[in-house]
């Protein structure tokens, strides 16, 4: 998406231009939409047409789940995107006094979208047929709350990555090093699995408070 709607902003493609929805409107607070707005509906529709493709077409012949789980996280990557456009304004007046303010919408980063999508991850939710276009929660409990088009869902439960297991991959979290004043992904809490870890204290010795004597030698203390 990110590509193709610069791309269109920046007069790159022939058939598509700026976003132009709300162009010239002015708001309750004073300013103008105006500018050159990334246009994410063109990107949004090419994506869609292009990226699903062959899942839609795996998916007629063979109705499979896996295809309609690739199909939704592909549309909650999108609506990821589109969730996360952001307005830019640009002041307009003498000795900059922002008289008039004109202002369009803006692709956001990759690590604005990557942190959104990583969050998702965390809270993605397994599903099951429910027709042969649909999927709902497999957890009956869930299902009182509706699947949104931006849930990120997966169908077979996530292996356990504390235990080895070379059949799927996993080499597991033994025998790595953590860090104990972390609470981020190299944590001892996280890390361990609740096992428990080793501690060890290393002695190191280094040269400091050099200085050069005349003459021709340094001196260290250690």
């Amino acid at each position: 998406i990110r590509p193709l709607t610069q791309a269109c902003s920046s007069g790159n493609l022939t058939d598509c231009t700026c976003d132009n929805l709300y162009r010239g409107r002015r708001t309750p607070d004073g300013w103008e939409w105006g500018g050159c707005g990334d246009n994410i509906l063109y990107g949004v529709r090419f994506s869609r047409n292009f990226v699903d493709a062959p899942e839609r077409i795996k998916h007629q012949k063979s109705r499979n789940i896996r295809n309609m789980m690739n199909l939704h996280n592909n549309e909650a990557g999108r609506q990821a995107v589109a969730q996360l456009m952001r307005m830019q304004c640009r002041c307009h007046g003498v000795s900059g006094s922002c008289e008039l303010k004109t202002c369009w919408k803006t692709m956001p980063s990759f690590s604005e979208v990557g942190d959104s999508l990583k969050h998702k991850y965390e809270s993605a939710v397994q599903v099951m047929p429910k027709s042969r276009k649909n999927l709902r929660p497999k957890d009956k409990v869930k299902r009182k709350v509706p699947l949104l088009k931006d849930d990120l869902v997966h169908i077979h439960k996530s292996p356990n990555y504390c235990l080895r297991d070379f059949k799927k991959g996993v080499l597991g979290t033994t025998g790595r090093y953590c860090n104990r004043t972390s609470n981020g992904p190299h944590s001892c809490d996280l890390l361990c699995c609740g096992r428990g870890y080793n501690t060890q204290i290393v002695k190191h010795v280094e040269r400091c408070h050099c200085k050069f004597v005349w003459c021709c030698s340094v001196k260290c203390k250690s």
